[in-house]
């Protein structure tokens, strides 16, 4: 795929999407959102992809909204947002249901409706010094990018809304105490450590973490009864796979199994 706003390629069942926009700090617009919500249809449909890593070049992961390009739209500006949202809403609503783990490499700073793409991943890496910043409230504007699910599934409703209203600044280790980062790492390890989990992931039993990503997104709105039915046929399900039967034949054997996705 042709991008312009990020570069993409796959190689060993890894999709890497690095944004590379450095210059401008990464930002969101109308053309990422464009190509993103392609890029993100494309990968959750291909067999060939059984992990996604998610990282930026330059000095900052994402500055969120492009501002520059806000700013000129005048009183088009409310069209604009729903032209952007519907590309980029779309696209993260499907990286979130696609069967490939998304893992988020994070350095410098977060910002805006980057943050919801960095807390959509399902697993996040970022650098000691990174800070991760809701912008929202400080220019007037609510949030958007699925922010207030997306956080809201990783830090409670609650500590959530603060972090919104306050428009706070979160330092790495704040971050991870709340469970919005999974790792905290020192800056020169954040892609080397984000990619180590990414091939992991990409050589494990993809049709397992599909069906694992689905049942805790879901596990929130329904009752115990209901996720426990839902736990039982999954698994039933996820038994006829050649990877569940790799794996239970690997354990008695005493060997280290060799997942193929399927």
């Amino acid at each position: 795929m042709s991008t312009r706003s990020f570069d993409c390629t796959i190689d060993a069942g890894l999709a890497q999407i690095v944004l590379n926009q450095a210059d401008r700090g990464n930002p969101i617009d109308g053309e990422f959102c464009r190509e993103f919500s392609l890029c993100v249809a494309e990968l959750s449909e291909r067999a060939d992809v059984r992990s996604v890593l998610l990282s930026a070049r330059g000095r900052l992961f994402s500055v969120g909204g492009d501002l520059t390009s806000l700013v000129k739209q005048g009183d088009a500006l409310p069209r604009t947002i729903k032209a952007w949202t519907a590309d980029l809403h779309a696209a993260i609503a499907r990286m979130v249901r696609m069967r490939a783990p998304v893992v988020a490499a994070v350095h410098g700073n977060v910002a805006g409706g980057s943050v919801s793409l960095m807390a959509a991943a399902d697993l996040v890496v970022i650098a000691e010094s990174a800070r991760i910043s809701s912008a929202f409230a400080k220019i007037g504007f609510s949030p958007d990018s699925g922010s207030t699910t997306t956080v809201t599934r990783r830090i409670g409703m609650a500590r959530a809304r603060r972090f919104f209203l306050l428009a706070e600044t979160l330092d790495a280790r704040t971050a991870l105490s709340l469970g919005l980062v999974d790792f905290v790492v020192p800056d020169g390890d954040v892609q080397r450590e984000a990619e180590r989990i990414a091939r992991e992931l990409a050589a494990g039993p993809t049709e397992a973490y599909s069906a694992i990503k689905r049942l805790f997104s879901q596990t929130l709105d329904r009752s115990l009864e209901s996720q426990l039915e839902d736990e039982a046929q999954t698994l039933a399900t996820i038994a006829r796979t050649a990877d569940a039967r790799e794996g239970v034949k690997s354990f008695v054997e005493k060997r280290k199994p060799v997942f193929t996705g399927r």
